[in-house]
């Protein structure tokens, strides 16, 4: 076995460990997506993935100044552009889209 093999069996036996149980147990997926592919986060992929083969709900956050992909905002119950952890107007637009998701 190869040094790129064990590392990605390492990280999925780890994924399927900690975030699948946690994915699976959530009654809503949130995610941030701040990049334009450049970067590529096979974390956020492996999640992603996860929460769509599971059938939960998507809550995607965009950074501001990104675009999304299109396939991907497809992919989302909501989209909330422009976020920003200290930007009180779009917490304040998450905590809507958590409310209108739960009903």
């Amino acid at each position: 076995m190869t040094k790129q093999d064990r590392a990605w069996a390492d990280y999925s036996k780890h994924f399927r460990k900690d975030a699948l149980p946690k994915i699976m147990s959530s009654a809503v997926a949130l995610t941030i997506y701040s990049g334009d592919g450049s970067d590529f986060d096979v974390k956020q992929a492996t999640e992603l993935g996860a929460i769509l083969l599971l059938d939960k709900p998507l809550i995607l956050l965009s950074s501001p100044g990104v675009t999304l992909p299109s396939r991907l905002a497809r992919a989302a119950d909501l989209i909330i552009e422009d976020w920003s952890p200290d930007n009180h107007d779009a917490q304040d637009r998450l905590a809507e889209a958590l409310k209108e998701i739960e009903s």
